[in-house]
């Protein structure tokens, strides 16, 4: 199977299906057939003449992964147009690192831990598909519910955040570039001159385009990948093959002696959520939750549903994700610069 750029198999953007696969049905092609109707019927209204219509290459639907592939074998087809997990760790290290460097110039202290190895496991904070569509692991089911699990050093999304309140007001200021006092910007600080956005926003005057966070140029806000992200979940949920699955788990869960329409809502029936720990009760349901999306393959449905609809976003907004590949390619290579960096050293010139 061919590797993206990360190496990571890239499921989703399968054409074709496996022998003997059972992919998205004719509620999809019905979809599919929709949107290019639309697409040729938008120059033939009446009025001025239409700018020339967009030509979407067919979509093959992806073929459905098995009831047994892990939510780790799974990538979705926008992942191509982001950092990896991996990456993604290490960005978030490379920004406390050149802003603790920032702080230091200013003589002031700023919390940065050591850097992330590549088996970090804050790494599935940034995992798309982990829990996209649910709880979907069997062993973190039976130790910890629906908790996010815990390890010795806290919980497995990483280090927490440092707590602005918990810094001196001195601190703020430079960190953030606000007068603490009137809440207007600072410009200096003991005679030095401070630049707009303080330290924190020294990542982003290094490294051009790392505004986009974490995940990647084009993942703000407003990008052009977030936009792709959202709209082919929020599709997908109404999807006909997706809403039969989801009534497949729902009847599954009854058996199982749980009246639960939504498997996005699972969580809020249980009310040990709000404990630090999860109750018999909630274990209980959370692994009849796993069991039941693997009987019904609701996780293998939903995915090749969304990966469809994706490839088709894809396919209308090549020109929008031209300029956001490139940024990423650049991307990459910045930070494997900026992980390399001496930052007890100047920070390096912009990028």
């Amino acid at each position: 199977m061919p590797l993206s750029r990360s190496g990571r198999t890239a499921r989703g953007r399968t054409s074709g299906r496996a022998p003997g696969a059972v992919g998205p049905g004719t509620g999809m092609l019905a979809t599919l057939a929709a949107l290019a109707a639309v697409t040729a019927l938008s120059g033939c209204a009446g009025g001025p003449p239409a700018a020339a219509p967009i030509v979407v290459p067919p979509t093959t639907p992806v073929a459905t992964p098995s009831a047994g592939t892990g939510v780790d074998e799974l990538h979705l087809p926008i992942e191509e147009y982001m950092l990896t997990p991996v990456q993604s760790v290490q960005f978030e290290w490379v920004r406390k690192a050149a802003t603790g460097a920032c702080m230091k110039r200013y003589g002031l202290d700023y919390p940065v831990p050591a850097k992330p190895g590549a088996d970090s496991t804050a790494a599935r904070t940034y995992t798309p598909m982990n829990r996209r569509y649910g709880i979907t692991e069997p062993d973190t089911a039976a130790r910890w519910g629906y908790h996010m699990p815990q390890t010795a050093a806290g919980p497995s999304a990483g280090e927490p955040p440092v707590s602005l309140a918990a810094l001196p007001a001195a601190t703020r200021t430079v960190l953030l570039g606000v007068d603490q006092a009137h809440g207007t910007r600072a410009t200096s600080y003991q005679g030095k001159p401070l630049p707009e956005g303080g330290c924190f926003a020294e990542l982003d005057r290094i490294m051009p385009g790392a505004a986009g966070g974490p995940q990647g140029p084009g993942n703000g806000p407003q990008g052009t990948v977030t936009e792709i992200k959202s709209g082919s979940f929020t599709e997908s949920k109404s999807a006909p093959e997706v809403t039969a699955a989801i009534a497949a788990w729902t009847g599954c869960m009854k058996e199982h002696g749980f009246d639960l329409p939504d498997p996005l809502q699972a969580p809020t029936a249980v009310p040990s959520m709000k404990d630090p720990a999860p109750s018999g009760a909630e274990i209980a349901q959370a692994v009849a939750d796993v069991d039941c999306k693997r009987r019904t393959n609701l996780t293998g449905i939903w995915f090749a549903t969304e990966s469809t609809l994706q490839n088709v976003a894809i396919g209308r907004r090549a020109k929008d994700l031209a300029p956001v590949k490139a940024a990423l390619d650049s991307e990459v290579r910045s930070l494997g610069r900026l992980l390399d960096h001496d930052w007890s050293s100047p920070a390096p010139p912009a990028l």
